[in-house]
């Protein structure tokens, strides 16, 4: 399994550490998240399945708001059904690090991961 890089080998030398923390932790939960999809977990899932989608993943157990950040990226998706209001809230309410599962019209399920810019 592959992951969007860490922060170290994607953000520009000097960037702030609680950037560069919430860009892995968005990336951790994608990883995570994708393997809880595999499973069949949704957005309650236990401490205890996290940790065993993280080693599933290859990852540690997870910190308390990496295991948010996971759960974020486990509710329900948006679609192209959902209201410009509704599609606005879910992804403004997700920064700065919690990834918002979007499904495709071709009912494909991604995940849009908020990856900061700039420091």
């Amino acid at each position: 399994m592959s992951s969007i890089g860490t922060a170290r080998h994607f953000q520009p030398r000097g960037t702030p550490g609680d950037v560069c923390r919430d860009h892995n932790r968005a990336a951790l939960a994608t990883v995570v998240a994708a393997e809880a999809r595999r499973k069949g977990y949704g957005p309650e899932l236990s401490d205890e399945q996290i940790d065993e989608c993280a080693a599933l993943a290859g990852r540690k157990p997870p910190s308390e708001k990496s295991r948010a950040a996971i759960r974020a990226a486990l509710r329900p998706p948006l679609s192209a059904a959902d209201t410009p209001e509704e599609v606005a809230a879910a992804v403004f309410g997700a920064l700065p690090s919690h990834p918002v599962r979007v499904v495709g019209r071709d009912g494909r399920e991604y995940f849009l991961v908020p990856l900061p810019a700039t420091g």
